[in-house]
């Protein structure tokens, strides 16, 4: 006969593909509200309930990254790339200090400093005295 158990490994990747989904994602949204409970209880999770909700967390996250074009759609390819794209992340947050950006961060950060030099430039023309033309 055999046995219906399945290991730890397995319950987390269910509980992962889970966390993923459109319906997991939006009551997890909701939940943040104030709206919707995802679970009887409301106090003392267990350990696979705390599991699942930073999957749910872990997902919301890159979710927003995507929409924000920080990264794009592919990472959702498989659980390599959303693993390493979220340890890349984790870097640049720890390293914040020492100005570790993304490319698209750079590209934003050389925009701003582009219209700050041209409102400074301007300024400049504007604070001027204006020419003295009755001659």
């Amino acid at each position: 006969m055999l046995s219906s158990r399945i290991s730890i490994t397995q319950v987390y990747s269910i509980l992962r593909k889970l966390a993923k989904t459109n319906k997991w994602q939006t009551l997890y949204a909701q939940s943040k509200e104030g709206c919707v409970n995802l679970f009887m209880n409301v106090a003392a999770y267990t350990d696979l309930q705390v599991a699942f909700l930073q999957y749910c967390s872990f997902y919301n996250s890159l979710h927003t990254d995507i929409y924000m074009e920080e990264v794009t759609d592919i990472v959702l390819d498989n659980q390599i790339y959303e693993d390493a794209y979220q340890t890349y992340k984790n870097k640049v947050k720890k390293n914040k200090s020492r100005k570790i950006t993304t490319p698209q961060e750079q590209d934003r950060q050389k925009t701003k400093k582009k219209k700050e030099t041209t409102v400074s430039n301007t300024h400049v023309v504007f604070s001027q005295s204006p020419i003295n033309r009755s001659k």
